[in-house]
């Protein structure tokens, strides 16, 4: 255990292009006590809470798996997972029980707030609703959010989301009724927000700013302040310290070539930059340069509480990447017989997730992982995309939240109990003490007690 010189909320600090910069430092031992578990004043190690959600649900038959409990076999659906079927609980058998006006408002608003929709004048659309309630997010974010630079952070990977229907369908959290927090939708502008880049974002700079983009990078601005406190720590810090710069060194070269904002020019910067055609959205690409950004941005504690919108409810995306040439909403509902391409998209979600809890789980912080720390909560806008079913809905808890839940297990429901159980226990894990949980026929008073660890 090195020395301890330095404190949690330390910064390397630099100047680049005559303004001040600063990069957030990780987890390093000598922040912490002498047994790695907590700080060295004795302040627990931070605990995490996210949101992953797909739009337009699953094949049941494909995705709940055959046995339950902690010996459960991964479903075809879920293959993807088995290098982290250990921090993987399924939670099936629940039902939204917070009404079911509209098939995908009504599971999106109940699954992510355990509160009604509210109906709205659609103005024209087909329908438009908005959440009567905050979304579970951003309710531990009250609580999570209050010491970190960032209360929460948003982002989505897919463009093709659904705009005229009201808040429900466009967004996942919400502080309330029409009052959403939108996500940011490309890897590089959330880079420079978070660590403090001072590249310009205008389409005419965009060529010089890649050009010259290493040059300006802000590790180079804080490289003399990172050298003089190698000097001071002990091996094992100085280490991951090395590994903290070179891991955003990497993604700041893998971002300069992100393709431009849809509107931008679509021709590549360099080889082998993603494909940026309407129909071929680089899905893949953009989730790995987000996971690993957010790996990195709660590894430095500058936000404790993030959600991630893969695919939009009554989404439109094209994944061609398993062959399919129809919007995904449109192929819940068309695709013929057992919808092999519908099951082929899930499957690829299932791999995007992989990357994420794989990259928090790669992530050390103290004697463990970030995955260790962090609790996430995935799931859809239906159960059934193409019936619009809100029964039997599909839920996987991720992460062990510093120990309040066990991973790996599977619990199924077979009385149709409310899902907000689910979100009563997420709730919790977070160390927020509550009674019920959701509002309504959404209302709890008790949690999963199979999926918690005590």
């Amino acid at each position: 255990m090195s020395q301890r010189l330095y404190n949690r909320r330390q910064l390397l600090r630099g100047i680049m292009g005559g303004a001040a910069v600063s990069v957030a430092l990780p987890l390093l031992d000598g922040m912490l006590n002498t047994s790695g578990t907590a700080f060295a004043e004795g302040t627990p190690l931070p605990k995490r809470f996210g949101i992953f959600f797909w739009g337009n649900g699953v094949r049941l038959d494909r995705w709940n798996p055959a046995a339950t409990g902690a010996g459960y076999a991964l479903s075809p659906a879920l293959m993807p997972l088995a290098g982290v079927k250990d921090y993987v609980s399924v939670v099936s058998g629940m039902n939204i029980k917070t009404g079911n006006q509209r098939g995908h408002h009504a599971g999106c608003v109940g699954i992510l707030s355990g509160a009604p929709m509210i109906p709205q004048d659609p103005m024209g659309a087909g329908y438009a609703s908005t959440f009567s309630d905050k979304s579970v997010d951003q309710y531990i974010a009250a609580t999570l959010g209050k010491t970190t630079r960032y209360k929460s952070l948003e982002v989505a990977i897919s463009r093709s989301v659904v705009t005229g229907e009201g808040t429900t369908l466009r967004y996942l959290s919400h502080n309330g009724p029409d009052s959403a927090n939108p996500p940011e939708f490309d890897p590089k502008k959330l880079f420079e927000r978070v660590f403090g880049v001072g590249f310009e974002d205008p389409e005419a700079k965009r060529r010089e700013d890649l050009k010259v983009g290493l040059r300006r990078s802000v590790l180079d601005a804080v490289w003399q302040d990172a050298k003089a406190l190698q000097a001071r720590v002990g091996a094992a810090d100085r280490s991951r310290l090395d590994a903290h710069m070179s891991g955003i060194r990497a993604l700041e070269e893998r971002l300069a070539l992100l393709p431009p904002s849809v509107g931008a020019c679509t021709k590549p910067t360099a080889p082998g930059s993603f494909p940026t055609d309407a129909g071929k959205e680089p899905l893949a690409e953009r989730m790995r340069a987000f996971s690993d950004l957010l790996a990195l941005v709660m590894a430095c504690d500058q936000t404790r509480v993030f959600s991630i919108q893969f695919s939009g409810s009554v989404g439109g995306t094209v994944f061609w990447q398993v062959g399919a040439s129809d919007g995904h909403h449109n192929l819940s509902h068309d695709e013929p017989g057992d919808q092999p391409i519908l099951q082929k998209t899930t499957v690829f979600t299932m791999e995007q997730l992989n990357y994420l809890l794989t990259k928090l789980k790669d992530t050390p912080e103290g004697t463990g992982n970030l995955l260790d720390r962090t609790a996430i909560l995935c799931s859809s806008d239906t159960a059934h995309g193409r019936e619009h079913t809100i029964n039997d809905y599909p839920i996987l808890v991720c992460g062990k939240a510093g120990g309040a839940l066990k991973g790996g297990v599977h619990y199924r429901s077979t009385t149709g109990e409310n899902a907000s159980t689910v979100l009563h226990t997420l709730v919790r894990s977070m160390d927020i003490p509550i009674t019920t949980y959701g509002k309504g026929g959404g209302q709890v008073s008790s949690g999963v007690k199979a999926i918690e660890a005590a």
